[in-house]
């Protein structure tokens, strides 16, 4: 009776490790599929920063059309912004979530004030500080992309952040 119990619990035990081994990779799995659906999404919207980026350097700033195009192109610019700041980051992007969350806020205010300097007489007050507040979504966006490439810049951070007890571990 003995060696049956120990059979048993040999295989009961076996059995329990390797439940818990597939639980464990499948979790594993997750993790990655949630990291891998991240990596896809920023990647279309890189994509669609690309293509906007072209198409504004496109337009033709003597066509009849060119302040619309690029109000259009901005607005596109924009969305595709909001849609980044919306994405669920996953662990190991210290600082990105908040950084995409500016960045959209930032980029909202310049076409805003785009579409302040170009409807109707043109103001060239709007017009500065909307672009003041594009190279702040652009400084932000560049931050995002150099952290999801690994490296953490460090003007990010300030000083009153490295002397947290959190910093320090």
């Amino acid at each position: 009776m003995k060696i049956l119990n120990s059979k048993i619990r040999t295989a009961y035990t076996r059995y329990l490790f390797l439940f818990f081994l597939i639980m464990f990779i499948l979790a594993g799995c997750g993790k990655n599929a949630e990291l891998e659906n991240y990596k896809a999404n920023m990647n279309q919207f890189f994509e669609n920063i690309r293509i906007i980026d072209s198409s504004i350097n496109s337009i033709d700033p003597n066509s009849e059309t060119a302040v619309t195009d690029l109000l259009t192109m901005l607005d596109t610019m924009n969305t595709s912004f909001e849609q980044m700041a919306s994405l669920e980051v996953p662990d190991g992007f210290p600082g990105v979530e908040e950084l995409a969350d500016e960045a959209s806020q930032y980029m909202s205010e310049a076409v805003s004030y785009y579409h302040q300097a170009y409807d109707g007489e043109y103001d060239a007050t709007m017009e500065d500080v909307a672009r003041q507040n594009y190279e702040r979504a652009n400084v932000r966006f560049q931050y995002i992309v150099s952290i999801l490439h690994g490296n953490i810049p460090e003007e990010i951070y300030s000083t009153e952040d490295m002397d947290t007890p959190e910093a320090t571990e």
